[in-house]
């Protein structure tokens, strides 16, 4: 295939998106996009260079105007040289037109193609003539190509020759023809061109280029185009476009029209009737013709559903009794969607309507309902309370399932029903599936009292009351760390000593700080200690001690569990014995630019140790260099996901008053 041919078969399925782009406004794109496209045009990948002409040729992105100028002139191929002349035409509009008629000129026939749709597209009158001479080109798709702008300013004149060249018995009939047929617009035009789109061996591109030619005929097309949108599925890329074209008719001509398709008795394809009218015209006075009309038809249930779509887009409330009719039906996807477009009904008394579809054996349907509930006007709840009504739902072993309920949980439940919710989640927290752990704990946090953090986290095998006493002295050098300060001597004293200095400008005077052990609790479900925030006064380099306890039932090895920051560093001791350390510098945690730039990088870390039985104390010594400042300990099972057996953490006992 020469080059010529190659790019005539290209035309034919990259043109069309020309004309398209009008339908709609093009998505929001960014400066330093444009700035890619931009660039794109001057670089050497044909590709790049057509995708950019047609981004920046939508947007009208006038700064591109230069390079396109010099991709018309000088572009590597026939082809790129064509796509420039349409993206010029999108942008300048008529001042293309003196360029695209000389191009008609062109010995290369896909230039000649390009020229010709140029003129097309910016409806550059006055040039009937010069189509008239192309439709005698020895290129077929040339000659259809001046047909279609021939038909444009002389559509009458156009018909005769049209009419011949695209008649059944035609091997093929090429887009501009198409489009030549779509632009004469009379009731013989527009049926030739449904009779080529029934035609039984049509294939779905031909059908696909009816479609799309349709975009060039006046609103009387509006019923042709209508018709054949319907017939391919809803959501497929055919029904996609005949709806955008469809959208930007008026709305005063569009509805008649989907309103006789409604009433159609023998409409052949009442799911895409629907699925239209959701897309195009969502109106109250359609919604009611369809609810009406086919309330007493036996449709099939695809159609059902569609029309269940349809209306809930139009408003829910309006027509609940056509959903409440499709809660009680045998086929689960149509049941599911009826309880999902109901659950759009402003109901306070939902949960009840709900209840059974809460607890229904198929998990589609369970799942609609714990998430149609999230729309419960506020202060809705069920009699029982949201916990007792959502149990069955946190026994269920469909992850799933699990999630939608403690989504819905978190979002309506209230701080009065934390401990009700605890004790019931309590075996999600401590279990060894992770994901249904974090979900939970999750769920919680968002409506645990702050005080009960610390219980939250103790669930979970974290360590959820601490004493802290800080900060002693460190530098961007981590010398501090290796420093052995008065609570090293110590552990139980009430008071040390430790000196100050300010680190953050305006001067760097030293002063001596009284410093005793504080009671605190974690301030994330993840068990953490943010330690800077914790310390008396303002630090940038420091030290800090922490202490918890551990009570075992008997000797046993477990792992803890910290995470690891930059730039910071720990030690850890377990009744007098240090146990691991750690220091980390800056990128020790590796991880890419955008990694590093989106979060502080982390890392968990597990070190066996062994308990005694009774109690154990744990002593952290931490350390910052200008790393985030955080601790947390968790107390695992030597191999599974969860806490260890046996074990329990202390609640902080906030200090007595006076």
């Amino acid at each position: 295939m020469t080059f010529s041919r190659l790019g005539i078969f290209l035309l034919s399925f990259l043109l069309p998106c020309v004309l398209l782009s009008e339908v709609e406004e093009p998505p929001f794109a960014s400066e330093l996009q444009v700035h890619r496209w931009l660039n794109d045009l001057s670089g050497s990948d044909w590709i790049l260079q057509s995708v950019a002409l047609d981004e920046l040729g939508k947007r009208k992105i006038r700064a591109a105007l230069p390079h396109m100028r010099e991709l018309l002139r000088s572009g590597k191929s026939p082809w790129i040289r064509g796509r420039a002349m349409l993206a010029l035409g999108m942008i300048s509009g008529k001042e293309i037109i003196p360029l695209a008629r000389e191009a008609t000129r062109d010995k290369d026939p896909v230039l000649r193609i390009s020229a010709l749709r140029t003129l097309e597209s910016v409806g550059a009158g006055g040039s009937a003539e010069l189509a008239l001479g192309l439709m005698k080109d020895p290129v077929t798709e040339v000659r259809a190509t001046a047909a279609a702008l021939y038909a444009k300013e002389y559509p009458e004149q156009a018909w005769p020759t049209v009419e011949a060249l695209t008649r059944l018995e035609s091997e093929s009939v090429s887009g501009g023809l198409l489009r030549a047929l779509a632009h004469i617009g009379t009731a013989r035009s527009l049926e030739r061109l449904r009779d080529l789109f029934v035609e039984a061996n049509a294939t779905r591109e031909r059908r696909r280029q009816i479609i799309k030619a349709l975009e060039v005929a006046d609103d009387q097309a509006i019923p042709l185009l209508s018709q054949l949108t319907v017939w391919f599925p809803s959501g497929s890329n055919e029904f996609e476009q005949g709806a955008r074209l469809l959208r930007s008719r008026p709305q005063s001509k569009t509805s008649p029209v989907l309103k006789s398709m409604i009433l159609d008795s023998d409409q052949s394809h009442p799911t895409g009737v629907a699925s239209l009218i959701a897309q195009v015209c969502p109106t109250v006075e359609l919604g009611d013709e369809l609810m009406e009309s086919w309330s007493k038809r036996d449709l099939p249930l695809e159609a059902v559903r569609s029309g269940m779509v349809a209306l809930s887009k139009i408003d829910p409330a309006r027509y609940e009794a056509y959903f409440t009719k499709y809660l009680v039906s045998d086929d689960v996807p149509t049941r599911a969607l009826a309880v999902s477009c109901r659950a759009l009904v402003p109901d306070p008394a939902l949960f009840e309507t709900f209840r059974s579809f809460v607890n229904d054996p198929e998990k589609e349907i369970v799942l609609v309902a714990l998430n149609g509930l999230r729309k419960t006007p506020e202060g809705s709840v069920p009699k029982e309370g949201l916990v007792s009504y959502l149990s069955p739902s946190f026994l269920s072993a469909d992850a799933s399932v699990l999630e939608a309920a403690l989504t819905l949980l978190g979002e309506r439940s209230s701080e009065k029903e934390f401990e009700g919710a605890l004790e019931v989640l309590t075996p999600l927290l401590s279990g060894k599936n992770q994901a249904g752990r974090m979900a939970s704990a999750n769920s919680l946090a968002k409506f645990c009292p702050t005080e009960r953090l610390g219980e939250l986290a103790m669930a979970q095998g974290f360590a959820g009351s601490w004493k802290i006493v800080g900060p002693f002295a460190n530098d961007r050098y981590n010398k501090g760390f290796t420093e052995s300060y008065e609570p090293e001597t110590n552990w139980d004293a009430a008071n040390y000593k430790a000196k100050y200095r300010w680190e953050f400008g305006g001067g760097n005077d030293e002063r001596e700080l009284e410093l005793g052990w504080t009671g605190t609790v974690p301030e994330n479900v993840e068990g953490e200690i943010h330690l800077a925030a914790k310390m008396p006064v303002p630090v940038k380099y420091a030290v800090a001690y922490a202490k918890t306890e551990i009570l075992s039932d008997k000797d046993c090895e477990v792992r803890l569990s910290i995470v690891l920051r930059e730039e910071t560093a720990q030690s850890i001791w377990l009744n007098g014995k240090e146990v691991v350390k750690y220091v980390v510098q800056r990128n020790d945690l590796g991880g890419s630019i955008e990694q590093r730039r989106l979060a502080i990088p982390h890392r968990a870390k597990t070190v066996k140790a062994r308990l005694s039985q009774g109690n154990n104390q744990v002593v952290v010594k931490s350390s910052t260099f200008g790393g985030d400042w955080r601790i947390s300990l968790r107390v695992m099972d030597l191999k599974e996901d969860r806490i260890a057996e046996g074990i329990s953490l202390p609640s902080f006992e906030p200090p007595k008053e006076g």
